[in-house]
């Protein structure tokens, strides 16, 4: 096996900051380096204790988006970069050469 997990205290961690989100009533953005979900990778390249961090994330409605990487899809011999825009209600994928931009809407 290949790659790692989010350790208790991290999970922890992430529970404390989606509950002070929720209570300020902000929106999250979560960053993983590791996909969390499997229609989002290969079963060999997820996190290995992704349904626990994901049972952690489904209890807060103030999760937008899970953005992640580790998808080495092509190599990297054509840099490929973008940016998001944020807005109140959606996030705007910007990207150049062999990525593909996109737009995702949600409820603000």
């Amino acid at each position: 096996m290949f790659n790692g997990a989010v350790g208790r205290e991290q999970l922890e961690w992430l529970d404390g900051i989606l509950q002070d989100a929720t209570k300020l009533k902000q929106k999250v953005i979560v960053c993983c380096h590791l996909p969390l979900d499997l229609c989002a990778s290969s079963q060999e390249a997820l996190l290995w204790n992704y349904d626990e961090a994901m049972n952690v994330i489904h209890q807060y409605n103030c999760v937008k988006a899970c953005l992640s990487g580790h998808d080495h899809k092509g190599g990297h011999s054509t840099d490929a970069f973008g940016h998001i825009d944020v807005y109140d209600n959606r996030l705007l994928l910007c990207v150049t050469d062999r990525m593909q931009g996109t737009e995702m809407s949600f409820n603000p």
